[in-house]
């Protein structure tokens, strides 16, 4: 399980390559994919090599930086066993608008708030046909916003079970501004690797 970590990775991309010098950007860029075969986007969800990679070929303070690039695209509160979420990136707030927009990915992902299920199962509650239903859950493991949670047995196989990172999301739109807020498990919030920077701070 990667957390939320792919569901941030290209904005977190942008912020990175955005703020980092970019004789460094190509160092780092040429060191993850020729000694780890990864993309910065794709070492979002290793983030711990990310960093290694980063720390060896700058004199920058890694921490740091890591943490200002994080916190322009999402804001974080901790409350109880749960971690409230702002996005604040624009690009990860359309997407989420996007997908919210369509009724299909829609109702899958409202069968997933609190429950995790196969695909046949997800399929099943969220009335979605087969046809374009594996499309759209697809796209929603790509875009982060759904994520294996466990393997289980059926028919002598080991199948996914899925689960959206969200227990709750709210769209605020209003004049001039659009505001995204999440409701995210501990534990799933605590599985993200990129998050582990930034959770000290988090109050």
């Amino acid at each position: 399980m990667s957390g939320i970590d792919r569901m941030i990775a290209s904005s977190l991309t942008s912020q990175i390559k955005k703020n980092l010098d970019l004789d460094i950007l190509k160092k780092v860029e040429q060191e993850l994919f020729l000694e780890h075969g990864m993309s910065i986007k794709l070492s979002i969800e290793h983030f711990h090599i990310f960093s290694k990679v980063l720390k060896k070929n700058s004199n920058i303070d890694v921490k740091k930086f890591e943490e200002e690039c994080i916190k322009k695209i999402i804001k974080i509160k901790k409350n109880d066993e749960k971690y409230i979420i702002t996005i604040l990136d624009s690009d990860l707030k359309n997407l989420i608008l996007e997908i919210f927009g369509e009724i299909e990915s829609r109702k899958i992902i409202f069968c997933l708030f609190d429950n995790e299920y196969t695909i046949p199962h997800i399929l099943k509650e969220s009335r979605v046909p087969k046809t374009s239903g594996y499309r759209k859950i697809e796209n929603l493991i790509l875009n982060g916003l759904i994520i294996e949670s466990r393997k289980v047995l059926s028919e002598s196989k080991k199948i996914s079970k899925l689960q959206c990172i969200f227990q709750e999301i709210s769209l605020d739109i209003k004049k001039g501004k659009f505001l995204v807020n999440g409701t995210v498990d501990k534990k799933i919030f605590e599985k993200s690797t990129s998050m582990k920077q930034v959770l000290e701070q988090v109050k």
